[in-house]
């Protein structure tokens, strides 16, 4: 290990974060529940040009580490106040102006977890050294799905998008048998998830022809990520429309669009299931919501009337002056769940199992999760671990609900029309 590359923190001895620079230090004797290594950007060798533009990417690098790192701390000092004591590691993910790695093996062997790093380029090149050291591998960012069949020792904790499709297909199976369901295909980068919903939804070859057909009522529209195609076309007049599109933020145009195509229509009942990525859309409006009772996919929702989570949160302000990120509450989250299944599989004391051979270790006593309580589904055998927890959350009464509390539909009526077959509004 080589001097000024290493950064530590003890947790359990609430030490302030320090980086050490070419001093020596008596060997640590302390005993620990659980060792933890974070390779994060910190961008420690960053020379700042007073001359040219800021360099704004590395400092906002540099501030998301932080956050990640008074997320991992906030809960290993949880962890503290229960008798559990953790050491946490810091390493800088970018190399030194003679590029140079910040971190060696040896400064992971032996540890638990390895959380990190964030930028693709430096996990692709550590991702092996990490398997090799024994520990597992927590995974903080978006990666190439390749990378979690590098083993079983390896877990994303961002949710994975196709671990939704059921629950949204198993919403329409249960209230939509009937209805005109309409999915609005946006293509592209979406096209993945589109296309994993397509393969689960019930439609069959018909006898006549090679293309779907519909086992229930079902249509698809080819948009893009620009245009939602023939959508205004497909809505039907006399019957409950249901409007599919699982297109992200990247498709902001043809969401846009299909509101607008909804608003316009305003005569007829049209509900409306989208992606995850709707809710931070700024530009759609209550009424939109309101009036489709629009149902999305949620995970790592804050429920802010836990009195749990509030103490939780307070302890952080405690700490920090401040509240919590949602990248502080992303690895907070990571490292506890990450302590509670290692502490789930350690061996108990043979004399406890004398005494009681089905004895086992009390979770409920940890600190929680206030975010996500984690469920990890393999990508295929002898494959890492995606984060598969999702719910359903739906806009009713002005505000997000979770849908299993929302009222469900009542029967469909069939608008009347007067003489000359105009719709009849009810004042």
């Amino acid at each position: 290990m080589k001097a000024g590359k290493y950064i530590s923190i003890l947790v359990a001895l609430f030490a302030s974060f320090i980086a050490s620079a070419n001093d020596s230090t008596s060997a640590d004797t302390s005993t620990y529940d659980m060792k933890v290594a974070a390779i994060l950007p910190f961008f420690t060798n960053l020379v700042v040009d007073t001359i040219g533009p800021p360099p704004r990417r590395e400092w906002r690098m540099r501030e998301i580490s932080m956050e990640h790192v008074n997320g991992l701390r906030w809960a290993a000092f949880r962890l503290a106040q229960t008798g559990y004591d953790v050491e946490l590691n810091l390493f800088d993910e970018v190399p030194d102006t003679l590029d140079n790695r910040m971190w060696e093996f040896d400064d992971i062997k032996g540890m638990d977890v390895v959380l990190g790093p964030l930028q693709q380029s430096m996990l692709s090149k550590s991702i092996r050294e990490v398997e090799k050291s024994g520990a597992e591998h927590i995974l903080l960012t978006k990666v190439n799905p390749h990378l979690l069949n590098s083993g079983t020792h390896i877990r994303s904790i961002l949710p994975a998008q196709t671990q939704y499709t059921d629950l949204i297909l198993n919403k329409l199976l249960a209230e939509h048998v009937n209805d005109n369901v309409i999915f609005v295909i946006a293509g592209g980068a979406d096209l993945p998830i589109e296309q994993h919903f397509l393969d689960l939804y019930p439609v069959e070859p018909t006898p006549y022809d090679s293309l779907l057909a519909d086992t229930m009522r079902f249509d698809t529209v080819l948009g893009s990520r620009n245009s939602i195609g023939t959508l205004a076309e497909k809505i039907q007049f006399y019957e409950r429309n249901v409007v599919v599109s699982l297109a992200s933020k990247r498709s902001r145009s043809m969401l846009s669009s299909l509101q607008s195509a909804v608003q316009q229509n305003d005569s007829t009942e049209i509900y409306v299931y989208a992606g995850s990525d709707v809710k931070d859309l700024g530009f759609i409006d209550l009424p939109f919501l309101t009036r489709t009772r629009t149902t999305i996919p949620v995970s790592g929702e804050v429920d802010w009337s836990d009195s749990t989570t509030v103490e939780a949160v307070k302890t952080f302000r405690d700490l920090y002056d401040t509240d919590p990120t949602d990248y502080a509450i992303r690895a907070h989250d990571a490292l506890l769940d990450a302590f509670a299944r290692k502490l789930d599989v350690m061996p108990l004391d043979s004399a406890i199992l004398a005494e009681d051979s089905l004895a086992s270790w009390d979770l409920s006593s940890l600190p929680a999760p206030i975010a996500t309580k984690f469920e990890w589904s393999q990508t295929q055998e002898d494959g890492g671990w995606v984060n598969s927890t999702w719910e359903l959350s739906t806009f009713h009464n002005g505000q997000w609900c979770t849908t299993d509390t929302v009222p469900g539909l009542m029967p469909f009526i069939e608008p009347q029309l007067d003489e000359e077959g105009f719709y009849i509004r009810e004042d």
